[in-house]
């Protein structure tokens, strides 16, 4: 679905985690730090720092660290930021919510 839209889609999550952890190494680089500054200001050593590098995995609490430490807080946050929702939205999802309910409890019956 999402692939006729965008390319990125068609790699593969370890793909994807190699293009984050390059980029995280140049934000770092940007902001004229070395792996052991990084480490120092996040509480992250700096083995791990080296390693979120070079694979791009690591824990989103260290995500969290290392963007407050390259001012990324922002980008970070707003990846998942939901446009705020209408009143009618609301009732709709509710609506829904409430008529999936009562099918699954006549499907148990």
């Amino acid at each position: 679905m999402f692939e006729d839209i965008n390319p990125i889609y068609r790699k593969t999550d370890e793909e994807l985690l190699k293009i984050i952890g390059s980029n995280l190494r140049k934000r770092r680089i940007s902001a004229n730090l070395t792996q052991h500054e990084l480490a120092a200001a996040t509480g992250i050593s700096k083995d791990r720092i080296s390693q979120i590098e070079l694979t791009g995995r690591t824990s989103l609490a260290s995500l969290v660290a290392i963007s407050r430490r390259l001012g990324l807080l922002p980008q970070l946050l707003s990846v998942y930021e939901t446009p705020e929702l209408t009143p009618m939205q609301i009732y709709e999802m509710e609506r829904k919510g409430t008529a999936a309910k009562h099918e699954r409890q006549r499907v148990k019956k």
